[in-house]
């Protein structure tokens, strides 16, 4: 081979090294160039996702407010109270007989658990422990402990001789109070539970007094006893406490019993509606009542978005204002919370307007969003907490609330949808009692339209209410749409309770009006009164 053969041998592998690694380096780049718009276009959607979810994100808080948060009506009155119910039906024949059996609550209506039981009779008592009869005199206190058990196989029943009533002294209610029919005690791991077995109408001479003060018009009370029977016989339908086949308790989670004693305005007014309730299509109604209206109703809306037969025979009002609402944003219910209606039955009770002066800043603030995050715990569904990033327990460490705001609200004014904001979390809050345990603080105070100060419980007086907005500025803590920090809020509200059904106040103002029982209750209730004998 020549010199020259061999070097152009030589280039000619150098050319091919060359081109080898060019093609090499080519598809390197390429590579590389592929993995830079994979990550490039990532990075676009990622940030069209952030910004898509923050646009939307009262959009999502509206549509979870308005999922279906379905309950039934005759499990109504647990879920305002924020319990599940477990019932468990039971025949047609016992729904309809003539005794109850009431669970009686401990002091407080706190629990259902008693310590020992104190329990006296002027009469005398009777006390049995299966087969075996013990005798106390009239005046004698016997004590119920965990000891009077140890041999009974059977709960210990406990009654008055000669159809005394016995009182328990070591029950604490509004006043001293005793009980009629049959005291049974059950032996627990927790304590005793106690239950009183009695008739119906005798069971009613302790809920009327204790629902609607006695001093109301008698068409007022009699109209309270028929609501109040009404609803009883609706429960008796099942037992709230199977194990100890209770259909009610003595609490507000049904009718509140014996929180006062007996009176003879009370036991009149069952007396002269003796066996009357309200049927629909010949069947028992849930008869909701409530304490004072704001001037219109919610009907069963105020316990299911869901369509139900209730709907048929609660009335919801407010269509006209709801339409005008619709139109002009929230004027329209601001002006008719701030002005009210004269023509309204309860117009000029003292709980027709309210207001309430709630703070925001500081330990306030820290403390109402302890508050939320405790209630989220308990309701989960209907608190939601959430952030783009951080756990709910990070809320606890949030200083401000930027923005308070009604999401939702019934064509009556009943607000069922709520939202929170943070700096960093939203939290959402539905349906119409546990938007009242939200805003509800034990101990503050709220100002009723009479000027009289109310320090609240547990819960906002009403659902009913909008919402006025209180700014400061405090210098680098600005709010996103006023550009000042929220310091506190006035919720100007209406009415007490959770407006379904017949509203107290309003029956007694009817009656005064001159309208009888029966008038009254056609005015709050679709459907006919009938004896109990006949259905």
């Amino acid at each position: 081979m020549t010199k020259s053969s061999l070097s152009g041998l030589l280039f000619r592998m150098k050319s091919s090294v060359w081109r080898y690694k060019a093609i090499q380096e080519n598809r390197r780049g390429k590579i590389l160039l592929k993995k830079l718009i994979t990550v490039f276009l990532w990075l676009i959607l990622a940030a069209g996702i952030y910004w898509c979810n923050v646009s939307t994100q009262d959009k999502k808080e509206q549509e979870r407010v308005e999922e279906d948060d379905t309950v039934k009506p005759k499990e109504a009155v647990k879920e305002r109270e924020g319990e599940t119910a477990q019932t468990e039906e039971i025949s047609r024949t016992d729904a309809l007989s003539d005794t109850i059996r009431v669970l009686i609550k401990t002091n407080g209506f706190q629990g259902i658990y008693h310590g020992e039981l104190k329990v006296i009779c002027d009469n005398g008592l009777i006390v049995e422990y299966g087969e075996t009869v013990k005798e106390c005199a009239g005046g004698e206190e016997y004590v119920l402990d965990k000891s009077s058990f140890a041999n009974a196989s059977e709960p210990v029943k406990i009654t008055g001789k000669n159809q005394g009533t016995v009182r328990i002294v070591n029950l604490k209610r509004n006043a001293p109070v005793s009980y009629r029919g049959v005291l049974e005690c059950y032996d627990t791991s927790e304590g005793i539970v106690l239950v009183n077995e009695l008739n119906v109408e005798e069971y009613l001479y302790g809920v009327v007094p204790s629902e609607m003060p006695s001093s109301y018009p008698p068409e007022a009370l009699k109209a309270q006893a028929i609501s109040a029977r009404t609803y009883t016989y609706f429960h008796k339908k099942s037992y709230a406490y199977p194990q100890w086949r209770a259909n009610v308790d003595d609490s507000t989670s049904f009718q509140v019993y014996k929180n006062i004693e007996e009176t003879a305005e009370a036991v009149l007014a069952v007396n002269e509606t003796k066996n009357e309730i309200l049927t629909y299509e010949s069947e028992v109604i849930e008869s909701f009542y409530y304490s004072t209206s704001g001037g219109y109703n919610g009907g069963a809306r105020v316990w299911s978005e869901q369509q139900t037969l209730a709907d048929e025979y609660l009335f919801e009002t407010g269509e006209e204002l709801f339409a005008k609402n619709n139109a002009k944003g929230e004027d329209a219910y601001q002006n008719f919370i701030d002005n009210g209606n004269p023509s309204d039955a309860e117009f000029g009770e003292a709980w027709y307007r309210w207001q309430y002066d709630k703070s925001l800043e500081g330990e306030a603030c820290r403390k109402f969003l302890k508050h939320l995050y405790d209630l989220s715990k308990l309701q989960p569904q209907k608190v939601r907490i959430r952030s783009q990033y951080l756990s709910k327990e990070k809320l606890l460490e949030e200083g401000m609330i930027e923005d308070i705001r009604i999401l939702n609200r019934e064509k009556s004014g009943l607000v069922t949808g709520l939202l929170i904001k943070t700096p960093n979390f939203m939290i959402s809050v539905k349906t119409q009692h546990t938007i009242r345990q939200a805003l509800g603080m034990a101990g503050d105070t709220l100002v009723k339209k009479d000027g009289a100060q109310y320090t609240m419980g547990d819960v906002l007086a009403s659902a009913y209410f909008y919402i006025e907005k209180r700014y400061g500025n405090t210098g680098d803590d600005k709010n996103a749409e006023s550009g000042d920090t929220l310091k506190g809020i006035v919720i100007h509200g209406a009415g007490l309770g959770h407006g379904c059904g017949m509203s107290q106040n309003g029956a007694k103002c009817l009656a005064n009006q001159g309208f009888t029982a029966y008038e009254i209750l056609a005015y709050y209730y679709n459907g006919a009164i009938k004896s109990v004998d006949d259905l």
